[in-house]
């Protein structure tokens, strides 16, 4: 499928969940994120949207809707790039993983050993276990979330109301954005 062809289906998607009352929206990146709200999470699977990578088009779209939030559920490899601005996830736009867990690891006090090693990680599930070698990961996952809140607000001019609960697959859960408790809130009501 067309990167045009994909993002009329995420707005077809959207449009749909809006027509059936929907205002907040569900929306998760792929499998790993659907997967973990099925699995993990108490809110309605079936009103899951997938944006695959196309972050920023799905709040513009939103926006556009009249929507009045998006909550994403998403793996940390695909989400880590949003904590640098980068909208379109797909690793052919930007794959700055490890340089982004890396800076946000010196910014929460890591040592450049840390910060050496990450860089070399392979995947980010690689990186997040340095993270916890170190005992700086909680830290790390704090900044890496404000940035995330901060680029989601950002992208919006802070229109509508954006969070995100982040995961990978050896820890689970590894934290949620500032305005995430609200929207899950708000979807489970």
């Amino acid at each position: 499928m067309s990167e045009e062809a994909l993002i009329s289906t995420i707005r077809v998607e959207m449009e749909m969940r809006k027509a059936q009352g929907d205002r907040v929206l569900l929306v998760t990146p792929g499998n790993y994120g659907a997967d973990y709200l099925r699995e993990h999470m108490d809110l309605p699977y079936e009103k899951n949207i997938k944006c695959s990578n196309y972050v920023g088009e799905t709040i513009d779209m939103a926006i556009d809707m009249g929507v009045k939030g998006i909550l994403f559920i998403a793996h940390i490899g695909k989400f880590v790039k949003v904590a640098a601005g980068i909208m379109n996830t797909h690793s052919h736009s930007a794959d700055a993983r490890m340089e982004v867990l890396a800076s946000n690891a010196i910014r929460a006090g890591a040592s450049l050993e840390c910060a050496k090693e990450i860089l070399n990680a392979s995947t980010t599930d690689e990186a997040i276990d340095i993270l916890e070698k170190y005992q700086i990961l909680q830290k790390t996952m704090k900044e890496i979330l404000d940035r995330i809140q901060f680029y989601l607000n950002h992208r919006s001019y802070e229109q509508i109301l954006l969070g995100a609960v982040i995961f990978n697959n050896t820890c689970g859960y590894l934290g949620q954005t500032a305005d995430a408790a609200e929207l899950i809130e708000k979807i489970g009501a």
